[in-house]
């Protein structure tokens, strides 16, 4: 059962909070600018109209007089439509002539917009009104206002609304940072147990795909190719280590009888004894330079020594080296090499996996036998192909031939470590190939696919 991160600390749980917060202050720093001009907004709307209105009385007093004005006023404070309007016309002194006023408030006649509390006469209440006033030709007053009781119910229902999105914002950003979060500490949980099981020595453990391709996937599979490299590597190790243990075991021992047998005898003609010493420490040596030749490439030391170079020479190089090899054992070795296969790859290496190629063919294939070497040009491959007469290598058994100590039981006997199917594996690897089997009811066909330089 995957568990979630259990420690106080969590980046992810912090980076949420400090991502409400922000979002929050953001909010709160647009719906106050919201708010503030819809008030300016408003404000400069209802100054508007008083100007508006107020002007329309004015002609109306010097085009007809003081009588129509009074006119005038007396309409419009009976309007419906003109219910939050206010109006006073009065004497130069201030007592009232006309309006919905009971008194000239204490304001400046010069016209500049006034927020004051009045007594309406109308509805006999006190209210917050916004105001111009002015002195007419002759001297008299003419003030014309709003009741801004709608606008601050307006302001105080956009001041509410904008609290309850803050605390919506704030109650459902809580709730999905927590489900996001507990999504993404579930998936970090769960790469934190695959990490601490792998750790303990389960190395066969993996963490789990969700089959969404999303980042965490991306990472699980990119995780999880490097814990079966490192099951594979680790598995290899053990198997390298138990097969030296087998294989060297016996030579060691050997060399070291010999040694004695030579020490116990030094007057006598010791150079058989040296001999069979001298061929028991060239075993060992070969089995460590290609366990080392193996590590090389494994770890990518080679790669910067990788060239253009001609594919078909290393080959007839190879074949003419090994030739006199096989004709010892009666055998038949043919070669059908094209020319000029130029490809990008180690010499060396390549040089050495040929070299394994042909020497476990001729190992292998019976006296009066045939191997069988092309190099073909197949579209954009340069095909390398090396078949024998041999007793093959069964499907089952092909996978257990390329690994490190990969020897097969039928080999037991025979001379080697079973690293050359290995070492020729990890060469075709080092140049983006692999080694491939095909199927062969006389022998065993090996062939590697590179691909052909253009340069």
């Amino acid at each position: 059962m995957t568990t979630l991160p259990h420690s106080g600390k969590s980046a992810i749980r912090r980076l949420f909070a400090l991502h409400i917060i922000a979002s929050l202050l953001a909010s709160a720093v647009v719906l106050g600018a919201v708010y503030v001009g819809t008030m300016r907004l408003l404000e400069n709307q209802t100054a508007q109209a008083v100007d508006a209105e107020l002007n329309g009385l004015v002609r109306d007093y010097i085009d007809g007089g003081q009588f129509a004005l009074r006119s005038a006023i007396a309409e419009r404070s009976t309007s419906r439509s003109s219910a939050d309007s206010l109006y006073l016309y009065a004497t130069a002194d201030g007592h009232p002539i006309a309006g919905n006023l009971s008194s000239w408030p204490d304001v400046p006649m010069d016209g500049t917009w006034q927020t004051i509390r009045l007594m309406r006469t109308d509805i006999d209440k006190n209210v917050l009104v916004g105001l111009r006033a002015i002195t007419l030709p002759g001297g008299a007053r003419l003030m014309v206002g709003r009741d801004l009781r709608s606008q601050r119910e307006f302001r105080d229902i956009l001041k509410y609304a904008s609290w309850a999105l803050l605390g919506s914002f704030l109650v459902f950003g809580s709730l999905g940072g927590l489900f996001v979060s507990r999504s993404i500490l579930k998936r970090v949980g769960e790469i934190q147990q695959a990490a601490t099981e792998t750790a303990r020595g389960d190395l066969s453990r993996r963490v789990p795909l969700r089959g969404t391709g999303d980042e965490f996937d991306r990472l699980a599979e990119a995780l999880n190719d490097m814990l079966s490299k490192n099951e594979t590597l680790v598995t290899e190790l053990q198997m390298v280590t138990d097969s030296l243990s087998h294989d060297l075991r016996t030579p060691l021992a050997r060399l070291r009888n010999t040694l004695e047998t030579a020490l116990a005898n030094p007057d006598a003609d010791n150079s058989d004894i040296i001999a069979e010493a001298l061929s028991e420490a060239d075993y060992v040596h070969q089995v460590f330079t290609e366990l080392l030749d193996i590590a090389r490439v494994e770890a990518n030391l080679a790669q910067s020594q990788i060239e253009p170079l001609d594919l078909s020479k290393i080959v007839s190089d190879t074949v003419e080296l090994y030739t006199p090899l096989a004709e010892e054992k009666d055998q038949t070795l043919n070669a059908r090499i094209t020319d000029k296969a130029m490809i990008e790859g180690h010499k060396q290496f390549l040089a050495r996996a040929i070299s394994n190629l042909l020497d476990n063919a001729i190992k292998f294939t019976p006296s009066g036998g045939k191997i069988d070497v092309s190099l073909t040009e197949n579209d954009d491959k340069i095909v390398l192909t090396i078949a024998d007469t041999g007793p093959g290598i069964i499907a089952t058994d092909w996978p257990k031939a390329l690994q490190r100590m990969g020897r097969l039981d039928r080999e037991r006997g025979s001379p080697g470590a079973g690293l050359g199917l290995s070492l020729v594996a990890k060469v075709a690897a080092l140049h983006g190939t692999e080694v491939q089997r095909q199927e062969s009811d006389k022998g065993l066909i090996i062939s590697i696919p590179f691909a052909r330089f253009s340069g």
